[in-house]
C-alpha cells in the first residue's frame, strides 16, 4: 500500500516526466479456466531523467488492478498504474466517403426500380398486342389465319419474352447486391459514429534513469474470457499391450488483441476460486413456541365447528411433532450445510502448469486453437466387460499407469484401436502417478447372451406357516471370437433384501468367498473374471432363490 508521501512523490514525477509509447509486442500469456494473464515485452531507450511509458489500447477486460511491470537495466520503477481513457470522436474522412457512397447506392437503388417497372410493362405491351391479333370484335373480321405469319409471330413474341426475363433476372440480382452494399455501409457508418464517446485502457509505468540506459521492460495484466479445456487421442496397440496418451490443450479468446509467436502457458489454478477457505456460520437449535389452539367443539357442533376442529387437531400434531426433539430445524441445519458442502467442491486438489514448447498463434476469434502438451506410451493390460443384463454388447478398456509428472484432468477423447478409430469417450482426473482405465468401446468378437432357464414360484409347508420361494435361473453363453485369449468380466446381481424373513440365496456361481475370479459387493453385484482361451465358447450358470412367508408382498422382484 503506497504511503501518502510516495503517492505524491510520483504524482510530481510524472508532471515533470516524458511520456514514451514504445512498441511492446506480446510475448507471453499464461491461460487458467476463465481468464488469462498476458505479458507484452519492449526494449526502450532512456535518457538521464523521469519517464512515463505509456501501454495503449489494452483489451477492454482488462482487470487494471492487476497490472504489473519488471525489467531489467539501470533504472527505478516509480509508479505503475492502469487507467481508463475517455475519447470523443470527431467526423473524419472515412465517414465522409461513407456517407458519399450510401447516397450513391440509395440512387442506383432508385434507377433499378425504375428499370424493373419498365420491363413489367414491356412485357404487358408485348401480351397486350398478341391479344389484339389473336381476337375479334363484333363487327371486325375474322384474324388473318395464315400459319406462315402466325408461326413467325409466335416465335417473335417468345424471343421477345424470354429476353425481358433475362434482364428482370439481371436486374433482381443488382438489387440485390445494392441492398449488401448499402447495409455494409450503415453498420461502418454506425461504428464509426457510436455514441460520440468511447473509452480505452492504457497502463502507465514511471521509470527514473540515473544516465542513459538500454532498458528491457515486461508490463503483464489479467484479461477476462480466455479459457483453455483438455482434450485427448488415446491409442490402444493390442498387440504390443500399449497405450498411447496424447494430451492436447484447446484455447480460445476473444480479447481484441491477437496472440502471435507467444509463449504459451496453461494453468490447472482456479483464481476464480479465491485462496482462503469459507467459514461456517453458527448452527442453532431452538424450539418453537406451540401455535395457539382453538378450543374443542362440543358433541353435535355445527359442519363449520367441526371443520374448525380439525383444523386445530391437525395444528395441534403439528406443533407436537415441532416440539418433540428437532427434527425439523436439523433437515433446515442438514440442507445448509449439504449447500456448504457442494460449494468447497469447487477447489481442486491439483494444480500444474504446462509450458508449451512452440511459440503459438491464438487468434482473437474465439475459434478453438488446439495445442500439444504430451504424448506418452504406457504399458497396458486389457480386459473385455459386459453386463447382460442391460446390453447385449461387450466391451474392451485398458488398464494403466500415469507415470508422468502431469495430472490428467477430465475432457473429452477420441479412441483409437489398432489405428482405427472406434468411439468418443471421456477422461477422469488422473492424477500423476495413478492407475486408470480406458474405454476402448464395443468388440464384436467377444459375445455373451444372458438365456433363462427358469422363472418360477411355488408355496411349501402344509401346515401352520407356508413359504413362498421363487427360482431365477440363467446360463451366461460365452464365446470368444478372437484368435487369441482374452480376460472377460460379466457383471450381474442379485436382490439385496431389506427383511429379515426374505432370505435370498445364491445357488450358481457357488464357493463365493474362496473363489479370487468372483466377487460380490455390499449391493449384491456380482463380478465373474473368465479367462477365455482363443476360439473357447463356455456355458456359465447362474442361479439364485427368495424366500418368503405366504403373507409378504415383495416389491422389486
Amino acid at each position: 500500500m503506497r504511503t501518502p508521501a510516495l503517492t505524491l512523490l510520483a504524482a510530481i514525477s510524472m508532471l515533470n516526466a516524458a511520456e514514451l509509447k514504445p512498441d511492446a509486442a506480446i510475448s507471453a500469456v499464461t491461460v487458467y479456466a476463465d481468464r488469462a494473464e498476458v505479458t507484452r515485452h519492449a526494449k526502450v531507450r532512456l535518457e538521464a531523467g523521469t519517464h512515463v511509458l505509456t501501454f495503449d489500447n489494452l483489451p477492454a477486460a482488462t482487470d487494471l488492478n492487476s497490472v504489473r511491470a519488471n525489467g531489467t537495466g539501470a533504472f527505478t520503477l516509480v509508479d505503475i498504474r492502469g487507467e481508463t481513457i475517455q475519447t470523443v470522436d470527431i467526423p473524419n474522412e472515412k465517414v465522409r466517403q461513407l456517407t458519399d457512397r450510401l447516397r450513391l447506392l440509395e440512387r442506383q437503388k432508385e434507377e433499378l426500380t425504375r428499370a424493373v417497372q419498365r420491363v413489367a410493362t414491356r412485357k404487358e405491351a408485348l401480351d397486350k398486342i398478341l391479344g389484339r391479333l389473336t381476337s375479334a370484335g363484333k363487327d371486325s373480321p375474322n384474324p388473318d389465319l395464315d400459319p406462315t405469319k402466325w408461326s413467325g409471330f409466335v416465335d417473335y413474341h417468345a424471343g421477345k419474352l424470354a429476353a425481358l426475363d433475362e434482364e428482370a433476372l439481371a436486374l433482381v440480382d443488382k438489387q440485390r447486391d445494392n441492398a449488401k452494399d448499402a447495409d455494409q455501409v450503415r453498420r461502418e457508418l454506425a461504428e464509426l459514429r457510436g455514441s460520440g464517446q468511447r473509452t480505452r485502457n492504457v497502463a502507465r509505468v514511471t521509470v527514473e534513469a540515473k544516465g542513459a540506459v538500454d532498458a528491457t521492460l515486461n508490463l503483464s495484466y489479467i484479461v477476462s474470457g480466455p479459457y483453455w479445456e483438455p482434450s485427448y487421442d488415446i491409442r490402444a496397440n493390442i498387440k504390443a499391450k500399449t497405450l498411447e496418451v496424447a494430451y492436447y490443450g484447446t484455447v480460445r479468446q476473444s480479447t481484441g488483441e491477437d496472440w502471435k509467436g507467444v509463449t504459451l502457458h496453461l494453468s490447472t489454478a482456479q483464481p476464480s476460486v479465491g485462496g482462503r477457505e469459507p467459514e461456517l456460520d453458527p448452527w442453532f437449535l431452538r424450539r418453537l413456541e406451540p401455535m395457539p389452539v382453538a378450543a374443542a367443539a362440543p358433541l353435535g357442533a355445527s359442519g363449520g365447528e367441526q371443520r374448525g376442529r380439525s383444523i386445530a387437531t391437525k395444528a395441534k400434531m403439528m406443533n407436537d411433532m415441532r416440539a418433540d426433539g428437532f427434527a425439523e430445524n436439523s433437515l433446515t441445519g442438514a440442507m445448509k450445510t449439504s449447500e456448504e458442502a457442494r460449494a468447497q467442491v469447487i477447489t481442486s486438489g491439483v494444480a500444474a502448469v504446462f509450458s508449451v514448447e512452440r511459440s503459438c498463434d491464438i487468434l482473437a476469434d474465439n475459434k478453438p486453437a488446439r495445442v500439444p502438451l504430451s504424448r506418452d506410451t504406457f504399458p497396458a493390460s486389457f480386459r473385455h466387460t459386459c453386463v447382460p443384463k442391460l446390453s447385449p454388447h461387450v466391451y474392451l478398456k485398458a488398464k494403466a499407469i500415469n507415470k508422468t509428472e502431469l495430472p490428467y484432468l477430465p475432457g473429452p477423447s477420441a479412441i483409437f484401436v489398432d489405428d482405427s478409430f472406434v468411439a468418443n469417450a471421456n477422461m477422469d482426473l488422473v492424477p500423476a502417478g495413478q492407475e486408470f482405465w480406458s474405454y476402448l468401446g464395443a468388440d464384436a468378437s467377444v459375445k455373451v447372451e444372458r438365456r433363462v432357464l427358469a422363472d418360477r414360484t411355488e408355496v411349501s409347508g402344509v401346515f401352520g406357516k407356508k413359504t413362498v420361494g421363487t427360482l431365477r435361473d440363467y446360463v451366461f453363453k460365452v464365446t470368444n471370437g478372437k484368435q487369441a485369449a482374452v480376460e472377460l468380466v460379466i457383471w450381474d446381481q442379485i436382490p439385496a433384501s431389506n427383511h429379515e424373513d426374505i432370505k435370498v440365496s445364491l445357488q450358481e456361481p457357488k464357493d463365493t468367498k474362496n473363489n479370487p475370479d468372483l466377487k460380490i459387493d455390499d449391493q449384491k453385484r456380482i463380478e465373474w473374471r473368465i479367462d477365455l482361451k482363443a476360439g473357447e465358447k463356455r456355458d456359465v450358470p447362474f442361479r439364485f432363490t427368495v424366500e418368503r412367508p405366504e403373507d409378504f408382498i415383495v416389491e422389486g422382484l
